[in-house]
């Protein structure tokens, strides 16, 4: 099944509507493949890379750098409490 991807606009707007999901996604320019695990903590976008950097983001800081990508979801999955 081939998967439609999203704009960064409408990724942080489905990772802020429910904290208690992280949504894994990649993001893919054409030359290279990347993923992120993205979750929302109230006011930060929290995303961790496979580089298991972990980058604390403003949505709207992230919307900026990403600008112009899109992104395929890959899974979201439940957080455990």
């Amino acid at each position: 099944m081939r998967r439609k991807k999203i704009s960064t606009s409408r990724l942080i707007k489905l990772v802020t509507t429910d904290k208690d999901k992280v949504i894994e996604v990649s993001l893919n320019n054409g030359f290279f493949n990347a993923t992120h695990f993205l979750s929302f903590g109230g006011r930060k976008l929290y995303d961790v890379g496979i580089d298991s950097q972990d980058i604390t983001w403003l949505p709207g800081d992230f919307a900026s750098f990403y600008r112009g990508a899109f992104w395929k979801i890959d899974q979201i999955i439940s957080k455990c409490y």
